[in-house]
């Protein structure tokens, strides 16, 4: 039986395993290129994740939003799991989203995992990544670190907002996607009062920087990244 606990679990585990093929828009696959999507910030998207058993095994599959649509509501509301597991032959699917981009730039190299676009319920989705795991690997809950393969480089810009969790020995994270799962109206006017309402670790804080000259993400292969209680996504940056 695949408990609630678990299907949490994966969530998180899939949601910080994604390459950057799930920022990137193209429709078609490149190798050995640097792509860039710019003014993504407060960009709407969608995801759904369909999850197989191999074996001992889940695979996951990636379909999302990103390029080709902005997710409308009236279509997204009328997506069920029901009616996808069984479109899919799947045990659980997931309904990721909707989720909103807060860099300003997203820039990625090596090769992207984009693959077919499919129709969702009149929605357009391509499929970005295909995972495999298994149940011993769902992963800890919020506010723990992992580390996962990704060459990505996300600019915020200089006099813009930056929404930053800090952990107790002074690694910072900077938020890249907020989400409207935990809370359906979270939105990105409430972030800078977010803090108040997460219930973060003993010696964890929530704040709000202003650069005053572009902060950059980056990830040369290797992204460590971590999660709030909201399922908003945070990457390390120093």
């Amino acid at each position: 039986m695949f408990y609630n606990g678990n299907r949490r679990r994966l969530i998180r585990f899939v949601l910080l395993v994604l390459t950057v093929a799930a920022a990137l828009s193209p429709a078609r696959a490149q190798t050995t290129s640097e792509r860039s999507r710019a003014s993504v910030r407060n960009a709407r998207y969608c995801e759904i994740i369909p999850v197989v058993r191999d074996g001992i095994h889940l695979v996951a599959t990636v379909y999302n939003t990103l390029g080709l649509n902005d997710c409308p509501a009236a279509l997204w509301n009328g997506l069920t799991e029901d009616a996808l597991k069984q479109r899919f032959g799947a045990i659980k699917v997931m309904l990721n989203g909707p989720r909103y981009f807060l860099m300003d730039t997203i820039t990625g190299e090596g090769a992207t995992a984009a693959g077919e676009t499919i129709d969702v319920g009149g929605l357009a989705m391509t499929k970005r990544a295909t995972i495999n795991l298994s149940l011993t690997e769902l992963g800890e809950g919020p506010y723990h670190e992992r580390t996962i393969n990704r060459e990505t480089r996300y600019l915020f810009e200089a006099g813009k907002p930056v929404f930053v969790l800090v952990a107790p020995n002074g690694s910072r994270y900077a938020m890249q996607a907020y989400a409207q799962i935990a809370d359906k109206t979270l939105s990105y006017d409430d972030l800078p009062k977010l803090g108040a309402r997460l219930k973060l670790p003993q010696g964890w804080q929530y704040m709000v920087l202003v650069p005053d000259k572009d902060l950059v993400a980056g990830a040369q292969g290797k992204a460590t990244v971590v999660q709030d209680d909201f399922d908003d996504t945070y990457q390390k940056f120093n």
